[in-house]
């Protein structure tokens, strides 16, 4: 069996529910039901004067990976709503086909009036993105690739988004700039390292410098593999390259480092770098580029 890289297994991450900073989330919906609500509240609800309990049950009209369901007792804390039962019958994760009832909600009318539509925001956004992410996680499989999340995140909501990717069968990349040291193109630019032997010996002090997090550098051109291999990295990042440029880098690496290829692979390419055979294709387009699925909220 040929040996994996060191890093792999950190690669292969995938945030948990319980992973997830509650308190981030209360603080970000508490803006969404001052949003909705201002210091008015439901406006139309009150004119109506709808009293009483009621049922009402969210069920898919189309197919999907669900994703999002722990989030609906958090929105009930932020929308101060708390008459609301709760019955689940699928989990985050789960492919379910149209017309399944996902969830069964039993309380005032007014309230699940109250919280319907931040619900429905949630519930259709993530679940767009799990089912993407599983779209093309499922391509890459077939030749053992991983699929890679990014930082092209919804801003404040990166959590939620990675936690999609996660739920349809991606991988995630760094939460953010603080939890693995990631140099590019940019940072090489700002200390003016141009040259092959530059970029060894910068390489080798930031090895050298004790850091514990995973140490990846980007590069443009295949002439820079060799010496951030020998630099002793831990992953490279073939920005832009082709797949047969991406094929010649893995064959250069030999699986001493994680390959990461990135840079402009849309759905249609993902077959050709899949059998360019690097540990992981990564891509934002599953989180800034699925769309809403359709989820209603049926009364009963």
């Amino acid at each position: 069996m040929i040996p994996q890289p060191l890093a792999l297994e950190k690669f292969q991450k995938r945030i948990s529910w319980g992973e997830i900073n509650k308190s981030h989330l209360i603080e970000h919906l508490k803006l969404c039901a001052k949003e909705d609500l201002a210091s008015k509240g439901d406006l139309t609800t009150k004119l109506c004067k709808i009293k009483g309990n009621g049922i009402a049950e969210l069920v898919t009209r189309e197919e999907m990976i669900i994703c999002g369901l722990p989030l609906l007792q958090i929105i009930f804390q932020a929308f101060k709503v708390n008459s609301i039962k709760i019955e689940n019958f699928t989990i985050d994760g789960e492919r379910i086909p149209s017309g399944t009832i996902i969830t069964r909600l039993t309380g005032k009318q007014a309230d699940i009036l109250l919280i319907e539509r931040t619900i429905l925001n949630f519930i259709q956004r993530l679940s767009g993105v799990a089912t993407t992410t599983n779209l093309y996680a499922s391509i890459l499989q077939k030749e053992n690739v991983g699929l890679l999340d990014t930082r092209k995140t919804t801003p404040g909501l990166r959590e939620l988004e990675k936690y999609a990717t996660a739920c349809g069968g991606g991988f995630n990349h760094r939460m953010g700039l603080f939890d693995r040291i990631l140099i590019k193109d940019n940072h090489l630019a700002a200390l003016g390292i141009q040259s092959i032997n530059d970029l060894s010996d910068f390489l080798s002090k930031i090895k050298n410098s004790k850091q514990e997090k995973i140490l990846q550098i980007e590069i443009d051109s295949i002439e820079f593999a060799e010496i951030a291999i020998k630099a002793g990295v831990d992953s490279i990042l073939l920005d832009n390259f082709k797949p047969n440029e991406v094929k010649e880098a893995v064959k250069i690496n030999q699986n001493r480092v994680v390959i990461e290829a990135s840079g402009g692979i849309t759905y249609k390419k993902l077959n050709a770098y899949a059998q360019a055979h690097p540990h992981f294709i990564s891509t934002g387009t599953p989180i800034h580029g699925s769309r809403w699925l359709d989820i209603g909220l049926e009364g009963k």
